[in-house]
């Protein structure tokens, strides 16, 4: 009879012991709950735009340092009500096949980047120098274009083969002391 006693015993602290952590885990959901502290807001981190953010571009890498490139060559760009437009060296097809558009705004240049214009009004001018990746499109009238091509086709023309040269041949007298001594002429 003493084990007996002792199971109702245990199982009557079990059972209080179940209610007691039923009432606490209730208790912990509802003051968790009540509390009316919003949490903390993150942290915001205002990170500065890049000089090609700045100048109304993208971040691309091709395109670094074009807005000071430009401004040491803007004074060559043929400016229309504040417009020019150009085109910029891409470095590993190594032609102009970037196309901008510039407008002055309060002595700072905007940038957009544009198709490559097509209209028999624009072409690309002279080449400033080997060391300029610009190239400024002029409105002056071009040559017809020849079908097919585009501008950065023409941006670096071909080099004129040399002439051809002649080297003078000894040619003999016999036209059958030229073939091999293998072959055999035809009767």
């Amino acid at each position: 009879m003493k084990t007996a006693g002792w199971e109702r015993t245990s199982a009557a602290k079990a059972g209080w012991l179940v209610i007691a952590l039923t009432v606490g885990w209730v208790a912990f959901i509802f003051l968790a709950d009540s509390s009316t502290t919003p949490p903390p807001e993150p942290a915001k981190i205002s990170v500065p735009a890049s000089s090609l953010q700045q100048a109304g571009l993208r971040d691309y890498v091709d395109w670094e340092g074009l807005p000071e490139i430009f401004a040491l060559w803007a004074d060559h760009a043929e400016w229309r009500d504040n417009h020019t437009r150009f085109a910029y060296w891409h470095p590993v097809t190594k032609s102009y096949s970037y196309f901008f558009e510039a407008r002055r705004v309060n002595g700072r240049y905007r940038f957009c980047e544009i198709p490559e214009p097509r209209e028999s009004e624009f072409h690309l001018g002279e080449n400033l120098g080997d060391d300029c990746p610009i190239r400024f499109f002029v409105t002056t009238k071009a040559p017809a274009p020849i079908e097919g091509t585009t501008s950065a086709d023409r941006v670096i023309p071909p080099q004129a083969a040399p002439p051809p040269t002649t080297v003078p041949v000894n040619l003999p007298a016999n036209p059958r002391e030229i073939l091999p001594a293998t072959a055999t002429p035809k009767p």
